[in-house]
């Protein structure tokens, strides 16, 4: 069984949906793998299974606009964290109103639903997924570092602190050492994978919303690495490369259609797995890509899975990737929010817009298990800078009244009138 360029770093994407979210204060070493508790099941009310599925239903369409840029591209291996990524734009959004609010509800397949119910998803969502498998090195975290001389409204960062846990930072940006900060957050929350997500700060800026998340999962079934040897792998143009093909024969999740085969490889006590999807002969991954997105297919593919015997060929492999998600997000539908017509008053009375969001990921397959990490980085600036104050002309030659204030609370200490010098 040969897999098909590519297919690997697509499987994590699936696994992102279920998988991508975790906490470094997992301990492997301390924890008898053969003596896990169950996974808990998290129980999620109709609203939230639907908010769910919509989540399937954006990751698929990033997924889609991804490869879709890409192969234009370079064509590379890539890896994404759709879950990261709409959980930096949830944070945002608390902080947009008006059209453009409903224009991120609806790339992220959200419209419908309430702030507060949109917030309590993702708040139920990320404490369960970290609690769920003690076996799973895993953490999702998140900050928001705004610009020290901007007043940021409380009820946005009251929001953000109780629903996503997130961390405030008032900082200055136009101290280059500001950029360092925020880099080693990102570092410190990907155990060093992700070093870098910015080059640099500007005077402008209004804030950086930044999600993390960090994930090293051991394989139930681990690979012996007896038996991986070097065997070829097949490229789209049809040349094949050398590759360390890790192999074994267990019994696994399995599934086939018309469309491809799927292999469902768990870790840890099970309560996270990586999701293989391999197109048939006369399929390709453009093929897949599209029948992903349609409506329903996911869930039945899943649900067909059933335990097989299984011959396992898969490659070790490493990708580190980064990419800029402004146009992949307007062609989504929030075009708006990155204009100087956006509307994020919910944040501060100083206008202003999306400058980027971009991701960084990192992922390390081997026989052992599976390193990985994102980070997705929301950058806000100011479309209009406080007007500076025009030259006037203050003559005070005749009757004036002066007050004399504590100026935090606004308490008068004396007052009077000048109106004549005798």
């Amino acid at each position: 069984m040969i897999l098909k360029s590519n297919i690997l770093s697509f499987a994590l994407i699936i696994t992102t949906l279920g998988m991508m979210s975790v906490s470094c204060e997992g301990k492997h070493n301390d924890i008898d793998l053969n003596n896990l508790p169950e996974p808990i099941n998290i129980d999620l009310r109709s609203s939230e299974k639907e908010m769910v599925s919509s989540d399937q239903s954006f990751a698929f369409k990033f997924l889609a606009n991804v490869y879709a840029e890409e192969s234009a591209d370079e064509d590379k291996s890539f890896m994404i964290s759709p879950l990261s990524l709409s959980m930096a734009l949830a944070m945002t959004m608390n902080g947009a109103e008006g059209e453009t609010k409903s224009a991120m509800q609806e790339t992220l397949n959200l419209n419908g639903y309430t702030s507060d119910e949109i917030n309590n998803y993702y708040k139920k969502l990320r404490e369960a997924l970290l609690a769920t498998d003690p076996s799973t090195q895993l953490s999702i975290a998140n900050s928001i570092w705004t610009n020290q001389n901007v007043v940021i409204k409380d009820e946005f960062v009251k929001k953000n602190r109780e629903f996503f846990n997130s961390t405030i930072h008032s900082v200055n940006f136009s101290d280059s050492k500001t950029a360092d900060l925020i880099n080693s957050w990102a570092s410190d929350n990907t155990n060093g994978l992700i070093k870098k997500v910015i080059e640099t700060t500007k005077p402008e800026d209004l804030m950086y919303l930044l999600n993390a998340i960090y994930f090293k999962g051991i394989w139930i079934s681990e690979f012996n690495k007896n038996n991986t040897h070097k065997k070829p792998f097949i490229l789209e143009d049809g040349s094949t490369v050398n590759v360390d093909m890790m192999s074994q024969t267990d019994k696994f999740n399995y599934k086939y259609d018309e469309n491809l085969q799927l292999v469902e490889l768990p870790y840890g006590n099970g309560a996270f797995s990586m999701l293989v999807l391999l197109p048939k002969e006369e399929k390709n991954l453009l093929d897949i890509a599209g029948t992903l997105s349609n409506s329903g297919y996911w869930t039945k593919l899943k649900s067909g899975l059933q335990e097989h015997e299984v011959e396992l060929y898969i490659p070790k492999f490493k990708t580190e990737y980064s990419k800029k998600l402004n146009n992949l997000l307007t062609n989504m539908g929030m075009g708006l929010a990155f204009t100087n017509n956006a509307n994020f008053s919910g944040m501060s009375d100083i206008p202003a817009k999306i400058d980027f969001v971009k991701q960084d990921t990192y992922i390390s397959v081997d026989e052992v298990g599976t390193e990985a990490a994102a980070v997705t980085t929301v950058g806000m600036v100011i479309t209009s800078m406080p007007s500076q104050p025009q030259k006037v002309v203050f003559n005070a030659n005749k009757p004036f009244i002066y007050v004399i204030q504590e100026n935090s609370t606004g308490s008068i200490l004396f007052m009077g009138i000048v109106k004549n010098f005798n």
